[in-house]
């Protein structure tokens, strides 16, 4: 079996993220992984580090950097390195609030806010941001998810359910233009009942299944992907996804100390 990790965040681009990318490869090499796609927090996200105030092109540049240097780290190992990204339904980010006023901006905001609705888009690469702009992070949730597929993306919910954080206090789900669940997250907020409910809602709806540890760090659990082949690219990794035959687990992370 070739195993894989699908979701995880280093410092280079996110400030939530506690480990370099070459700790990060050291660690899944050190587990004994195939490969690990970098799922680091999209622009609309406040986790990303880059500078609202550059161009486009240099916040594209910028933020492809983090998965090129963990690619280039994963060469030395031999563990493949895979690009995605996790973009954030915030609502207020898609807005042009500066015209409202500030009460009229926090109503907006307290209306509108989906913090910790997060998607996982795989299979759109750094063309296909260099030939967008500013303006795709102004499209309503389901426009950019729309977008994303029309031009050969998939989107993945990632970890649907979670409420186990201060940040949090709804559930947002956006059916109509997601393509897979990540029924297996590795976060101690979400392993139990959050897990259980997004295998139940992925089954309803008939989306495929993937696991993610969500690793920021060394973590306690991680959510596991086996596959009977070796994957080449993102295509080839969600073709296998979808055909069932991924093996899904969460397991104890022996690297992790207390």
């Amino acid at each position: 079996m070739y195993r894989y990790e699908l979701h995880c965040h280093e410092n280079l681009i996110n400030w939530c993220a506690r480990w370099t990318p070459e700790e990060m490869v050291k660690a899944y090499s050190d587990l004994g992984y195939t490969g690990i796609v970098v799922t680091d927090h999209f622009f609309n996200n406040p986790s990303c580090k880059i500078s609202s105030e550059l161009s486009w092109r240099e916040k594209v540049e910028q933020f492809y950097a983090g998965y090129e240097r963990t690619k280039e780290e994963g060469d030395k190992y031999g563990l493949d390195v895979f690009f995605a990204f996790e973009y954030s339904a915030n609502s207020y980010y898609m807005e042009d609030l500066s015209s409202l006023g500030e009460k009229n901006s926090k109503d907006l905001i307290e209306k509108n806010d989906l913090r910790g609705c997060d998607f996982l888009i795989y299979g759109l690469g750094k063309e296909w941001l260099l030939n967008k702009d500013e303006s795709i992070l102004k499209l309503s949730v389901n426009d950019f998810m729309k977008m994303v597929k029309e031009e050969g993306g998939t989107v993945i919910q990632a970890h649907p359910f979670r409420l186990e954080r201060s940040y949090m206090d709804h559930i947002s789900l956006f059916p109509n233009y997601t393509d897979g669940v990540e029924i297996i997250n590795g976060s101690p907020n979400t392993i139990g009942r959050s897990n259980r409910l997004a295998k139940a809602y992925a089954e309803e709806y008939g989306f495929f299944f993937t696991a993610g540890t969500d690793a920021h760090s060394i973590t306690e659990h991680l959510a596991v992907t086996d596959l009977e082949e070796r994957v080449s690219s993102v295509d080839e990794l969600i073709a296998a996804l979808k055909s069932g035959k991924a093996k899904l687990s969460l397991e104890k992370n022996p690297l992790y100390r207390t």
